[in-house]
């Protein structure tokens, strides 16, 4: 497992289930991240398999109520409760962690290894840790961190339509709370609001533009501009008041409406395409949301 990490297939044979779902972010340098969906709905489920020992964390934040576990950590039992949605339990993988399922369960796994965890804490500028304030058997509650997971489970339900931008920016943000929330040593940072150059502002917009279809990844925009993936993120908000994803749905949208009234004859599904939408039920969702009417009434008006 130490070539791939636990994420993904292998996560699903840790906890011995058919599939797990994964999404892997690849925007920071030479590391990667992972997050996996994990769902069980049997009741004493068993011991997980061991995870072979890497300098590596998995972040699980709780989805479901499950209301007994048990938890040992180097081959010794450790103190484990009720852990309820939004519950947040950080695994140091290099200490042996099985798990006994006892409660049904369902779960969002951050694969993070220590090379991505440094990169995120020099992006965030917190601080590099080694350990974190979290007994992983008792987990500690986090709305933010909940939000974070609310944000991703679309992605899981619909992954063709799921953007790496978006993955990406969701991803990274979970890591950097983590480490400024939980970091042993780390040190919360406050950054004055400062937005992108004019010339970093066109040149990011001019990539999004050309990826339609949101395989981009954010490290990539950043680097354009010359500027730490943190950094940019918070500066594209601050100058276009939207996230990279958020700006690329909105000019995804602007362009279906300009194709709407110009090509007549052209259907739904083409119109989606060409906008980089994943088929017709992507742009018809998008649209009511952003716009607040079907794309053929909009169309007619």
């Amino acid at each position: 497992m130490t070539d791939q990490g636990a994420y993904g297939e292998q996560l699903a044979n840790v906890f011995q289930l058919e599939r797990a779902p994964a999404f892997v972010t690849r925007s920071l340098q030479k590391s990667k991240i992972a997050v996996t969906e994990i769902k069980c709905d049997i009741v004493n489920h068993g011991l997980t398999s061991p995870i072979p020992r890497e300098d590596a964390f998995l972040i699980t934040l709780q989805l479901r109520d499950c209301p007994r576990h048990d938890l040992f950590i180097d081959d010794r039992q450790v103190r484990s409760g009720h852990l309820r949605p939004g519950s947040v339990c950080i695994y140091d993988l290099r200490s042996n962690p099985v798990a006994n399922s006892i409660s049904p369960f369902h779960s969002l796994h951050f694969y993070v290894p220590r090379a991505a965890l440094d990169v995120i804490a020099d992006m965030e500028d917190c601080g590099r840790v080694d350990e974190f304030t979290n007994q992983p058997g008792l987990g500690d509650e986090d709305a933010a961190l909940s939000g974070l997971g609310a944000a991703l489970l679309p992605a899981f339900r619909r992954p063709d339509e799921a953007d790496q931008v978006f993955v990406d920016h969701l991803t990274i943000a979970t890591v950097g709370h983590v480490l400024k929330t939980y970091g042993v040593g780390s040190r919360a940072v406050s950054f004055a609001a400062a937005g992108l150059a004019p010339w970093q502002e066109r040149r990011a917009k001019e990539m999004l533009c050309s990826h339609l279809h949101g395989q981009l990844f954010v490290s990539e925009l950043a680097s354009e501009c010359g500027l730490p993936t943190s950094v940019f993120l918070r500066a594209f908000r601050q100058t276009t008041g939207l996230t990279p994803h958020g700006w690329l749905l909105r000019h995804r949208i602007d362009h279906a409406c300009l194709l709407l009234r110009q090509q007549a004859h052209s259907s739904l599904g083409e119109i989606a395409q060409v906008c980089g939408f994943a088929n017709e039920n992507h742009l018809v969702r998008v649209f009511c949301r952003v716009i607040g009417g079907h794309p053929e009434t909009w169309r007619r008006g």
